[in-house]
This record gives structure tokens, sequence and C-alpha cells, in this order.
């Protein structure tokens, strides 16, 4: 079953998510992501194995059939039996096993609190994988601007790189100023060299996640998902939904769920269970009899019993401890990301609203006042570096921020 709904969407995705450029938006790469990614097809596969297990967990074993034959006399002198059966008792018996009443109940129980860890597992496997899609989307966001801030930031270097060129052919200038300029420009040159290759990075590691040819093309101009408003996150009810909705919480719960049922089912192991039988007897072509049969078990095996429920015991009391132990974790996690999202969003206000527009009109006072030969070059690179540096920290900082929501979305099991 899961085979097919797993490849179901995959067909309706294969020839658009291979060779098509894909990623409009991080949703149609997440949507892309669930439905081709071998890892998650594996974990749907098991889920559906486990939920499989639960029909036969309470079921009652395959009963016995029995063909018995009493007093068939010895063909002396050999050893062999007579070739004839004639005088002797034929019996044919059927008989079944019964377990105490409630051990079916609970291992069907057990069963599916396995099948229900499972499914968490597929959604947890699920988790991380958009989380995974939401960070490099993000990266390649972010190279892709970094990208173009370079490119932009060329162009106007390479205007002011001819103006020093003119001054100096005009004796205006000097020849310093016009190898500064190209070195300048190799620099930046160097910058949009790296971004390309970090954004081709970027995109190997979506395909990737997302099962496709590492060289298949993305839609060059991303759109970043937006980060919710502070007034929108509240991290109390952040924290509870981790607490209650991580799916690795809900897992080990689950696993907390199989334990108990184990523990029962190991206490119920010093009641007996039975084995129920009917048969008939066939005498010189008749049959004569009738026999009936109750069989049971006997649990005298103290230690084994006693080891069975401490075993399941320590097991139950392990679980709750690594569930307990993991909420705290998750909460504690839950804070460091609300809090990584608060500095960054913090950061970028600043750098937007006081240190990139000081930049941008320190370079254009610079370039002005070059232009007019009221400065030096020098001190145009130097404004030209401090306003690529303020642009590059504000595409830093929100790169930040897009991985702190996606690793609190992960945490709380799902989108905001």
């Amino acid at each position: 079953m899961a085979l097919v709904l797993v490849s179901a969407p995959s067909l309706g995705w294969a020839d658009e998510a291979h060779h098509g450029a894909v990623g409009a938006s991080v949703d149609e790469l997440v949507a892309i992501a669930k439905s081709m990614n071998p890892e998650v097809q594996v974990m749907a596969l098991e889920a559906d194995a486990a939920s499989a297990r639960i029909e036969g967990a309470g079921s009652l074993m395959d009963p016995k059939v029995t063909f018995l034959v009493e007093g068939w006399q010895r063909d002396f002198p050999s050893y062999a039996p007579r070739s004839s059966t004639g005088g002797t008792d034929k019996t044919i018996r059927i008989t079944q096993e019964l377990p105490f009443w409630g051990k079916r109940d609970l291992k069907r129980e057990i069963a599916e609190a396995g099948a229900k860890k499972a499914q968490v597992l597929k959604r947890a496997v699920e988790n991380d994988l958009v989380a995974k899609v939401k960070v490099a989307y993000a990266e390649y966001h972010q190279a892709h601007l970094a990208n173009d801030l370079a490119k932009n930031l060329r162009a106007r270097i390479d205007t002011l790189a001819k103006l020093a060129g003119a001054r100096y052919g005009q004796g205006l200038g000097r020849q310093q100023d016009v190898t500064r300029a190209e070195v300048e420009k190799g620099m930046l040159g160097t910058e949009i060299a790296r971004m390309e290759a970090e954004r081709r990075k970027a995109r190997v590691r979506i395909n990737r996640l997302l099962n496709r040819d590492l060289a298949a093309p993305l839609i060059e101009a991303p759109n970043p998902r937006p980060i919710p408003p502070k007034e929108a996150l509240d991290l109390a009810a952040l924290t509870d939904r981790a607490q209650s909705s991580n799916p690795e919480l809900v897992a080990q719960e689950a696993t907390i769920q199989g334990a108990d049922r184990t523990v029962a089912l190991a206490e119920k192991s010093w009641y007996p269970d039975f084995e129920v039988g009917v048969g008939a007897m066939r005498r010189e072509g008749r049959f004569e009899n009738y026999e009936a049969m109750v069989t049971m078990n006997i649990p005298i095996q103290w230690g084994l019993r006693d080891s069975e429920i401490g075993e399941a015991k320590a097991m139950s009391a392990a679980a709750r401890q690594r569930r307990k132990a993991r909420e705290i974790e998750v909460g504690n996690e839950v804070q460091e990301a609300y809090f990584n999202l608060d500095a960054a969003r913090q950061v970028e206000k600043l750098l937007r609203e006081n240190a990139l527009p000081q930049a941008e009109i320190g370079f254009q006072a610079a370039a002005k006042s070059y232009e007019l030969g009221r400065t030096e070059f020098l001190d145009v690179l130097m404004a030209e570096q401090q306003l690529w540096k303020t642009n590059i920290d504000l595409l830093k900082v929100q790169l930040d921020q897009q991985m702190a929501l996606a690793e609190i979305e992960k945490l709380i099991g799902g989108e905001l």
C-alpha cells in the first residue's frame, strides 16, 4: 500500500521534478521532497509493515490435527507391524491453543503501539527533511542575492575605474587609483565566482534532498519565506506545542504505551494458557467413541516470570525517563532557536534602518567627491568595502532568521 501511495504522487512529479526548473517557492520543494525522497519512502513501507502486524498479533495459533493408530500388533517373528491395521483403534483429534483471557488483546495493543511509533517516525523523517529543504533553499536564496549584489557593486566600481583612468589620462589623477580600481574589480570578481560556487552547492543540496539529478535546474529567482512578526511568536506557546507535538516525543510516547502493555502481558504470564481438543475413535470401520481434552501449562517457573516482569518494568521506566529528558532538551532547543531568531531580527533592523543607509550614503558621497576631485580614490574604496560588508552582514542575519525559523518549525512538528 505504501509503495502505491508513495509512487503515485512521484509519477505526477517525475517529469517536472527531474527535468524542469522547480523552486518557485519553498512549499513546492517541500511537496516534491516528501513524495520523492527515498528515505521517506522507506519509512512509509516500514510503517505499513508495522500496521500489518496488528491483525496477526492477536490471532490464535493454527489448530492441530492428529491421526493416531493404537493397538497395531507386531508381525512375529519380525519387529515390523502387521501389514493390516485390522483390529486397531484409529483416532482423529483436533486441538486448539487458547491463551489466557486478555493476553491476545495485550499483544494486539503492543502491535498497535509499534505501528503508531512507526507512523510517527515517518513523520519525524519528513519533519527533518522539510527543515533541511528550508535551510538549503534559504542558502540558495542568500547566495543568489549576494551574487547579484557583487555584480551590481562591480558595475559601479567599473564606472569609477573608467573615471579614474580618464582622470589619469588628463593628468588629474594618479596611476595608483587606476591600479586600485582594477584590484577591487578583481576582488569583486572573485566574490562573484565564490558566490556562484555557493549557489551551485546549495542547488546540489536541494536536488539531493529531492532525489533529482544533482545538475537539475532550479528557478533562478527564489522567493524567500516571510518571517513571522515577533508578536505572532509566543515562546511559552511554542514550547508547549513542541513538547506535545514534536515527532520524537510523540514516538517516545508510543514507546511508553507499548512498554506498559508489555509489562501487563508479562504479569499475565502467571496465568496458564490452555489447549482444548476433541476427537473420534474408529474401530472395525465404525466410530464407536469420542474424546474431549483440556490441557494447561503450570506457571511454576518463578525465576523466569520474575525476570520477564522485571525487564518489562525497567524498559517502561527507561522509556519514561528518555521522554522526560528529551522533553527538557526540546524545550531548551525551542528557546535557543527563538532567541536566535529574535537577535537576528534586531540586528537586521539595525542594519537596514541605520548601517546600510549610512553605508550607501557614504559610498555615493565618496564617489561624487572623487568625481569632483575633492577626495582620494582610496576613500571611495573604503566606502565601497564598508557598503559591501554591510550588505553581506544583512544577508547573513536574514539567513540566520530563516535557519532559526526552520529549526523552530522542526521542533514543533509543523508550520507556524
